[in-house]
Order: C-alpha cells, then structure tokens, then sequence
C-alpha cells in the first residue's frame, strides 16, 4: 500500500544504495527546483540549499551511498557538482567551457560518471558513398 512521505510537489525520487535516504525535486520556481531530502519513514532531512533543473535525471548517489552528483547551472551550462552526505559540504566535479545540455547522466558500480551533452550548433550533412562525382 502507498504511504505518503512527504506533502507538496516532489519529483524525480533517488534512493540511496543503503536504502534510508530518498533525494527528490521540490515544487518547480522557473526553470528550477530545491533539492530535498527524507527518511523512509518521512522524516525530513536538512540539506544545503541546492538547486537542480525541473526535468530530466538530474541526481544521482555515489555507489557507497557517501555523496551524491547532482546537476547544477542553466540548460546550456551545467557542470557536476558533488555533495559529501557526512560533511554537506558541495563542490564542482567539472568545469565544461563550451555550450551544451546534460539531460541525463549515471554513475557506474566503480564510481565513473557517464552523461550525454546535446549541442545547439550541430549541422546535418550528407555523404553519399555512391562514388559518382557528377552528382550535385
């Protein structure tokens, strides 16, 4: 049976590997959401003040359960950042200098981050391998 945890908008649930933490997104303010965080049992837990985009992965834990990734800046300039659970102390994983869009990104059993990057400026080109250079 479905219990309720927690009132207000929430999206985007992540369970920690341990089982007793749950991250999720709070009501939307923009293009953005806090980062919020409960027990299993729904009691709240005080994170530092993060926000993350609306949609899309955004927030994943660390394999041992002790940080979590998250995303952070604007759809055409986000970085990782990582958050210490211990400490709730933040700090940036990556500094991307050029413009693209993370929509989602995942973190593997030994701890190597994987996301996409989807770029404004690409150009369709066609090649065609038929050989026959009278061809426009």
């Amino acid at each position: 049976m479905p219990v309720r945890l927690t009132t207000g908008e929430a999206s985007n649930p992540v369970w920690s590997p341990e089982g007793n933490l749950i991250v999720y997104a709070g009501e939307n303010v923009g293009f953005f959401a806090p980062l919020l965080a409960v027990r299993p049992d729904g009691t709240p837990v005080k994170l530092p003040s993060i926000e993350v985009l609306r949609e899309g992965v955004r927030v994943r834990f660390l394999p041992n359960g002790s940080g979590l990734v998250y995303l952070q800046g604007l759809p055409s300039a986000q970085n990782l950042c990582l958050l210490d659970l211990a400490t709730t102390k933040t700090r940036e994983l990556t500094r991307l200098n050029n413009a693209g869009t993370i929509r989602s990104f995942d973190i593997s059993p030994d701890g190597n981050i994987v996301f996409d990057r989807l770029r404004g400026n690409s150009h369709v080109v066609l090649i065609d391998l038929s050989g026959d250079p009278q061809k426009p």
